[in-house]
């Protein structure tokens, strides 16, 4: 029920932050990982460390907006290590725009990349995971995609897209024994993060977080982990926050 000995992991967006955090606890526990990034120096980087500890694992460089990328890093897993039991699937890009100011060619890149490499990625695998009978998807949308925030218009109209498409793919995929969830962090400390937010998006943020602090990366990998495990098998459909009571909170006084 908690161990994932023998299972095969393709993480995309395994060569930084969440994604490598992912990675990293899941050789942890004992699958074989398959790191997917658009960035090989980092991504080989990353598997390299993985063999080390003692567990299978290779990169295959991804665009996850490119359908043949996709298909090969598919078929890359299942030549390797002849299954694929899990995806994480959180490549992604962030922008922070007003709506008057975002311009077509950056919708159409916060959507090529968010919204519809999901749907690919999440297509390809489901397709190996479907015809097994056995599979666990983890997405990633964002509490960006659950609530209004400023600057968010194309980051979180595809990240809501992402927790609906993860919706309708549990509800298609259950009786195949594969379950669909989605993680909706909310401000996690990465290095895109440090870079995004200035003094004000912190100030802003944390004025609405419960515990008042962002989170690690680590936190939303535990989250992750625990929905790629066999005994999660009970949880389908689910849009999960990780975001230190963010997305539940209304008007906190601090004294």
């Amino acid at each position: 029920m908690f161990s994932l000995e023998g299972h095969t992991a393709v993480v995309t967006g395994g060569a930084s932050g969440i994604g490598r955090a992912t990675a990293r606890m899941l050789s942890g526990v004992g699958a074989n990982v398959v790191v997917a990034d658009i960035d090989e120096e980092a991504g080989v980087r990353v598997a390299e460390e993985l063999r080390a500890s003692g567990t299978g694992a290779r990169f295959v460089r991804t665009d996850v907006s490119e359908a043949s990328d996709v298909d090969v890093m598919v078929e890359s897993a299942t030549g390797q290590f002849g299954s694929i039991e899990i995806l994480m699937h959180f490549a992604g890009v962030g922008m922070e725009r007003h709506a008057l100011d975002t311009s077509r060619e950056e919708w159409d890149r916060i959507i090529a990349v968010n919204l519809t490499g999901s749907f690919l990625v999440m297509q390809a695998a489901g397709a190996v995971m479907v015809e097994a009978g056995y599979g666990r998807i983890v997405s990633m949308a964002s509490a960006a995609g659950e609530r209004g925030g400023t600057g968010r218009t194309a980051y979180g109209a595809s990240k809501g897209g992402v927790a609906a498409m993860t919706r309708v793919m549990a509800m298609e995929w259950a009786r195949h024994g594969v379950t669909v969830n989605t993680l909706a962090p909310g401000a996690i400390d990465t290095a895109l993060v440090k870079k995004m937010h200035d003094a004000e998006t912190r100030r802003a943020y944390l004025q609405s977080i419960p515990m008042d602090r962002y989170g690690v990366p680590d936190e939303v990998a535990a989250a992750a982990v625990y929905l790629a495990l066999p005994g999660s098998s009970y949880i389908t459909g689910v849009t999960f926050p990780v975001d230190g009571g963010f997305i539940s909170s209304g008007v906190i006084k601090r004294d």
